[in-house]
């Protein structure tokens, strides 16, 4: 069953259907998506899917709803089977001036082709995503990209490129985004452990645990616990280990980043 919208979406509905045609009232749909994606990420979709025929926007509207679409989609973990909804976007903004716009394209056209396991093509748009930006531009979403980027660069076991990856993302996270933080301090502590670098692990791990530690609560509380419990155990430091583990099960969650 859908969730319902927000009482303001569901007074807009039926003008969407009376006023379809009016490219303002278009402009003004594809607006409150936009102002829903972070918040309400499954209101976003509904409202995007309700729009009956997006092929009758004009040619801005019609690329932005399909950025649109493709990031409410990501965000409510629907599959996209193909780039040609996100492609629409890209094609759009590179030919004009809105780089912000067309480095989300690129990002998202990156994570349709990471879901179909496409890593180096992903790669390639991320970094694309990441030169388009324009200076200054939203630290939060440069952060994302970084971290998708290193996710990327550790599936291809470019460990060292993975660490400075996330080392941007962390930098960029500030302290309104903490889980995010300690995503990216995590992932620079697993990388290190790779490299088999387990004191550098262990240092990155220890700051994810300060950072943890200041929350009442956090979904990667108890991968930070696992990890510096599973590096205790490694060093034969048992009661250590039991004790990091069972406070990691005391606050297991299953943590998401997008």
């Amino acid at each position: 069953m859908k969730k319902l919208l927000p009482f303001f979406l569901l007074t807009i509905m039926p003008l969407l259907y009376s006023c379809r045609n009016n490219s303002h009232f278009a402009n003004s749909i594809l607006l409150s998506a936009d102002s829903l994606m972070q918040s309400r990420p499954d209101s976003s979709l509904q409202l995007l899917e309700e729009v009956s025929a997006p092929q009758k926007m004009g040619t801005t509207d019609r690329a932005w709803y399909a950025l649109l679409l493709t990031q409410a989609k990501y965000k409510n973990y629907v599959s996209l089977e193909n780039d040609s909804l996100i492609q629409v976007a890209v094609d759009y903004f590179e030919k004009n001036s809105d780089r912000e716009r067309l480095a989300k394209s690129y990002f998202y056209s990156g994570c349709v082709h990471r879901e179909q396991e496409d890593i180096s093509t992903a790669i390639n748009l991320y970094l694309k995503s990441l030169r388009t930006m324009p200076q200054g531009g939203d630290s939060v979403f440069l952060s994302m990209v970084y971290g998708y980027l290193g996710d990327c660069y550790g599936e291809q076991y470019l460990n060292s490129a993975a660490i400075d990856a996330h080392k941007n993302a962390y930098a960029l996270c500030g302290t309104m985004h903490i889980d995010r933080a300690l995503y990216a301090l995590l992932k620079i502590g697993d990388n290190y452990l790779i490299k088999d670098d387990s004191d550098s692990a262990f240092i990155y791990y220890q700051q994810a645990k300060l950072l943890a530690d200041s929350l009442q609560t956090s979904a990667f509380k108890p991968l930070v616990y696992k990890n510096i419990a599973a590096l205790y155990n490694e060093r034969g430091e048992y009661e250590e280990a039991n004790s990091y583990i069972s406070v990691s099960y005391t606050h297991l969650t299953l943590p998401t980043i997008a």
